[in-house]
């Protein structure tokens, strides 16, 4: 299942017109992709002491409809891609209690060794977790 996050929009995100500045989505999507990562059982700081990072390889963003300063919205997140070193993650930006899409996007990455910054099997790395995600990207499709 995807998990949400709500995010209030700020007055700093927004320009002289009050719609949310372009920049500020990739931020909201590394908020929602953090919080996905603590619902499976491990927090993204907890992954990189387990040696373990996930750099981003790449980035889209799709801008629908703008959002404005002092909207709630939620970020859905969802697994769209799961390999032993890569993921990928889908992002749907709307008002809390409305269906429009805002925006969409993906982020990929890759898991890398948190001192040499090599590929990783993150399935070998953290088995535990990765089953879980596994499970989770499943429920997610």
């Amino acid at each position: 299942m995807p998990n949400i996050t709500e995010i209030t929009v700020r007055y700093a995100e927004t320009d002289c017109m009050g719609v949310v500045h372009h920049a500020v989505y990739p931020v909201w999507y590394e908020i929602a992709r953090t919080d996905y990562i603590k619902a499976v059982g491990m927090s993204y700081a907890e992954m990189e002491r387990g040696g373990v990072m996930l750099p981003v390889t790449g980035i889209t963003c799709n801008y629908r409809r703008p959002a404005h300063y002092d909207d709630v919205l939620e970020i859905t997140v969802r697994v769209t891609r799961l390999g032993v070193a890569r993921v990928e993650f889908a992002y749907t930006v709307t008002r809390k209690g409305e269906t429009e899409i805002l925006a969409t996007g993906t982020s990929s990455h890759g898991f890398v060794d948190a001192k040499t910054f090599a590929p990783l099997n993150f399935k070998k790395a953290m088995p535990e977790i990765y089953a879980v995600l596994e499970q989770k990207a499943r429920e997610d499709s």
